[in-house]
């Protein structure tokens, strides 16, 4: 059965909680050590090494082996580990339980730690096991208690009442903490959604809708920028000026519908040639301009003439089979000019490029 990974915070929250454990066996280590050194010369029928070896030793090497194994489960079964550990923190309150002296009536409390642990996961089901567990545990303890025996009868249900509050506790913790991870996961939800609306209107106010070319004024702000760019690291720019020849006749004889449908199969054909690195822009009516980086003159007029061939021999069902053909002013770009200026010599090569025929480019 396919298990998720954990995710990063939960392997976080799984080393805290082996860290505790480690550190409950040292406790643990130190206190017996501490209570089996002040027992020098007050129980002679008892000797140390005796206690040591059956409460400090046999106690801790289990505790120390569970850690083991809970440190290859965390390493190599991860999925595992939530579960392990909870029921780690059971084994190790009742081995610490079993080897704590009777008359110490508070000890029952240890029981706490599966408690305290199942609310950090954060999960019902690990609460609910672990209440059963305590509740079980409490009832043994009332069925052992002599009846006689009020003091410890009262101890028991002070403690019966801990437990019972503290799960009460756990059950609330654990419904806000899931309430509260509901509430990011919407919020969250929420930025995602408003994120990808704001690529979207970020996109629409950079696109010419109908082409799906960039628009105009795109077009201005990356040329400006480039521009400066190139004047600041030189690199090799071209920039073309297209415009469809003889447009307005198309719109007059087949109506502005079947224009836009030429509008877009031109689109098409410059998306389809230019590369990555290039930009294409509709500027307008008619007129498209592209910016070609990174390449030599030579590749930018190939790419520019394969355009222009491109678009002369496409034909165009909704014409009744007829084709358009393009005029492209080119030039190519010196680090020492200005925006305006480079602007102005593309479309004056348009120009000449309209006036001495069409279907032609003008490289100035």
């Amino acid at each position: 059965m396919f298990t998720l990974p954990q995710t990063p915070r939960q392997n976080y929250w799984n080393r805290m909680l082996l860290n505790a454990h480690w550190i409950v066996l040292f406790v643990y280590l130190a206190s017996k050590i501490f209570v089996s050194l002040s027992m020098w010369y007050t129980r002679p029928q008892l000797s140390i090494g005796n206690y040591f070896s059956v409460h400090v030793l046999v106690p801790a090497s289990f505790i120390f082996i569970l850690n083991l194994i809970l440190e290859y489960i965390y390493r190599h079964k991860s999925q595992l580990t939530e579960l392990s550990i909870t029921v780690a923190s059971h084994l190790f309150a009742i081995l610490i339980i079993m080897y704590i002296s009777p008359e110490i009536h508070v000890k029952p409390l240890i029981m706490l730690l599966p408690l305290l642990v199942s609310m950090i996961y954060l999960k019902i089901s690990y609460l609910l096991a672990s209440t059963a567990f305590c509740l079980f545990y409490i009832i043994l303890l009332f069925f052992n208690t002599s009846t006689y025996d009020y003091t410890l009868r009262i101890d028991n249900i002070i403690i019966a009442i801990l437990f019972t509050g503290t799960s009460l506790a756990g059950f609330g913790i654990i419904a806000r903490g899931q309430d509260l991870i509901q509430s990011l996961k919407v919020s969250v939800k929420s930025e995602q959604d408003l994120r990808i609306q704001n690529i979207i209107m970020d996109r629409l106010s950079k696109i010419d809708p109908l082409t799906d070319l960039y628009n105009h004024k795109t077009f201005h702000e990356y040329l400006g920028w480039l521009i400066e760019h190139q004047q600041n690291n030189p690199f090799p720019m071209q920039l073309g000026i297209m415009d469809i020849d003889n447009f307005k006749l198309v719109n007059d004889l087949y109506g502005h519908r079947i224009g836009d449908i030429v509008l877009k199969q031109v689109a098409a054909i410059v998306l389809k040639e230019v590369g990555p690195d290039d930009f294409a822009a509709r500027y307008g009516g008619e007129e498209f301009a592209i910016i070609l980086t990174a390449k030599t003159l030579k590749e930018s007029y190939e790419i520019m003439e394969r355009i222009r061939t491109g678009i002369a021999g496409m034909s165009i069902s909704e014409m009744e089979g007829k084709t358009v053909t393009v005029s492209i002013g080119m030039h190519d770009l010196a680090g020492t000019d200005s925006k305006n200026s480079i602007f102005q010599k593309t479309d004056d090569a348009l120009y000449e490029a309209k006036r001495t025929g069409k279907n032609k480019i003008v490289l100035v």
